[in-house]
């Protein structure tokens, strides 16, 4: 009996716009989107969807996410509220109907990287609906979509050179998605893989390392800095193997999640290219953040603050290191004057419970005051600052999971800065990942039903 077989047929179908000829549309027949995905223009289909589509009509969307613990989201609709988007959402997949209904008709379209439509026309009809394309992307913008936008080559090629070099140090994070857009369809992963990394050095020698049946930063971070001559991260792939289904191999930028500051822009990898936020990213963001109560506090006076370092070392005792630390003179004068706990002594045994519990010191806050912990941070650094809210956000999640003891009444977690700049507002800070920081910080808060403050002091020298 002769073994069953399925056959798929795909094709695709080029046109070509002959009197300017740069101008190639693909129309994939079949499954071939998959294999073209990795030539078209990125974010077509979503950035025609800005032109044409109607909001109010969105049954399925897509999205990656910048704070918060979800990374990704598929959710479907039976009626989508319009501006109904989340802070630290970029949409990259929707499902709706085109709002001019005489054009495209009133069936569903799906826009991503490329596009779906059911129409009935013929392929000799193909030019008309080309045309009525390139005139839409003439047309305003109907709805906004908070997204990513890509980045030019040349400021492409030197984030490359960045990335190189953190990697090398060890930073960033390196993952499989669960699932993921090719083309116009949402593809998921149900398999477990073997890991070989491959790169070509400046000689093109072929190096590679076996990397076991795990991913990590670490691993990959080892092989890099072990040749040193391989200077191009686009000659660097990740081979998967698993005995069912095969082998295969990707570029290791598109498995990549690696925010770079580059300028006064950030940009992150999505699909192995650079990207930055849209305005309607950052509007959303901005306006989650201008939801949270700050309240104006007083300065820092760093005269005031040598003061006190001076009388401090005179009267040294032993074990006494914080005589140089603002910080603790800050928090020291917010309890002396206001009745404030400083949570100094609480700190040395939740560091011992935490080490015995995780690998890591733990601290629960600088000060307490009528329900509420507040992390206190003095620095012109953003690092160091959203260190800070990273301290916040894992001291809360050990009270509230009961990981940590800590007896007094809790209602409120807040965030205390001194900067040097004239902050007025916490997004007056310039900078993206400080934001997304305290955007992802704020959605923990509240998760656990207390309510987020934030205080900003100024740093007079």
């Amino acid at each position: 009996m002769e073994e069953p077989k399925n056959t798929f047929n795909f094709a695709v179908l080029i046109c070509q716009n002959i009197s300017e000829p740069e101008k190639i549309f693909a129309v994939s027949l079949g499954k071939s989107h998959f294999y073209l995905s990795k030539f078209i223009q990125l974010d077509f289909g979503i950035d025609l969807a800005l032109h044409m589509a109607d909001e109010s009509s969105i049954l399925l969307k897509k999205s990656r996410y910048f704070t918060g613990t979800k990374r990704q989201d598929v959710s479907s609709y039976q009626q989508f509220q319009v501006n109904n988007y989340e802070a630290g959402e970029s949409v990259d997949h929707i499902k709706l109907k085109a709002a001019n209904k005489t054009v495209w008709g009133n069936r569903n379209i799906i826009f991503a990287d490329s596009i779906q439509m059911d129409m009935d026309k013929q392929p000799m009809h193909l030019p008309e609906i080309f045309k009525i394309i390139e005139a839409s992307f003439k047309d305003d913008q109907i709805i906004h979509l908070p997204k990513l936008e890509s980045a030019n080559a040349e400021i492409a090629k030197d984030l490359d050179i960045q990335a190189l070099t953190h990697l090398r140090d060890g930073e960033g994070n390196v993952g499989i998605d669960q699932f993921h857009v090719s083309g116009v369809s949402i593809c998921f992963s149900f398999h477990d893989y073997d890991y070989v990394i491959k790169a070509k050095n400046s000689e093109g020698k072929l190096l590679s390392k076996q990397l076991g049946n795990t991913m990590d930063i670490e691993a990959i971070s080892e092989f890099l800095v072990d040749n040193p001559d391989i200077d191009d991260i686009n000659n660097v792939t990740v081979q998967f193997k698993n005995e069912d289904i095969g082998r295969f191999t990707r570029n290791l930028k598109e498995l990549l999640d690696m925010p770079i500051v580059w300028g006064d822009q950030q940009y992150f990898l999505k699909n192995g290219e650079w990207f930055f936020f849209n305005q309607v990213f950052m509007d959303y963001l901005k306006r989650s953040l201008i939801a949270v109560e700050v309240i104006l506090e007083e300065q820092l006076i760093e005269t005031e603050f040598a003061a006190w370092q001076t009388n401090k070392r005179a009267h040294r005792k032993a074990g006494d290191d914080k005589v140089d630390y603002r910080e603790a003179y800050f928090n020291q004068k917010i309890c002396n004057e206001r009745g404030y706990t400083l949570l100094d002594r609480e700190l040395t045994a939740i560091r011992s419970l935490g080490k015995k519990r995780r690998d890591y010191q733990v601290e629960v806050a600088d000060i307490y005051y009528k329900g509420e912990i507040t992390s206190v941070k003095i620095s012109k650094k953003k690092t160091e600052l959203i260190y800070n809210i990273e301290q916040s956000k894992d001291s809360i999640t050990l009270i509230k999971n009961n990981a940590i003891k800590f007896n007094k009444k809790l209602t409120s977690a807040a965030l205390w800065f001194v900067f040097e700049e004239d902050i007025k507002t916490i997004t007056d800070v310039n900078s993206i990942q400080f934001l997304l920081a305290v955007e992802a910080w704020k959605k923990l808060v509240t998760g656990y039903s207390l309510k987020p403050k934030i205080y900003i002091s100024r740093h007079i020298k």
